[in-house]
């Protein structure tokens, strides 16, 4: 395991992703490293005093992983929690009724009825973060429809691919 600074290609697209997110001018002035394990590439947010100590002493973890770089940037769920309190809602986030938080803590996938609030402008395929009725991020999923599609009554909408949930059944 190495930690590194982000290339130039990386940078874009971790740029690219935070503004989408609605979180690139809080990150701006941040510290961002990657931590690069055989085919992984995590994107840790470390605070700058550490930095140095960081690239000279190699300690087995460092800094908190918001996401992880693919073809695109897929945040992380502790990722996904910080932008949801500190970003500014966008397009790309849903929230969901009381009923489809359980199940979604339980790795369930959302079925239209069960979302309160999500943008018309959101496309098929997209990464959201899926929010519940105080505002918290509970999961990262991609949509099977249009935004405009996304509330179709019987129909699993948004595909759940990782949730809040997962960190305290994998515990027990």
């Amino acid at each position: 395991m190495t930690y590194r600074e982000a290339t130039g290609v990386e940078k874009t697209l971790i740029n690219r992703a935070l503004d989408r997110w609605g979180v690139f001018e809080v990150f701006k002035e941040k510290m961002i490293i990657i931590e690069e394990n055989g085919r992984s590439k995590k994107v840790l947010l470390v605070p700058r005093e550490l930095k140095p100590l960081i690239m000279k002493m190699r300690p087995y973890k460092a800094g908190l992983g918001i996401g992880e770089l693919k073809k695109q940037f897929m945040p992380s769920m502790p990722g996904a929690d910080l932008f949801a309190r500190i970003g500014k809602r966008n397009d790309f986030y849903i929230t969901v009724n009381e009923i489809a938080e359980k199940l979604v803590l339980y790795g369930r996938d959302v079925m239209g009825e069960s979302i309160v609030e999500a943008s018309s402008k959101i496309g098929e395929n997209e990464l959201v973060i899926v929010l519940n009725s105080m505002l918290e991020a509970i999961a990262i999923g991609r949509t099977r429809f249009d935004g405009k599609y996304l509330f179709q009554r019987g129909k699993v909408t948004v595909t759940t691919l990782t949730d809040a949930g997962y960190y305290l059944r994998e515990e027990g």
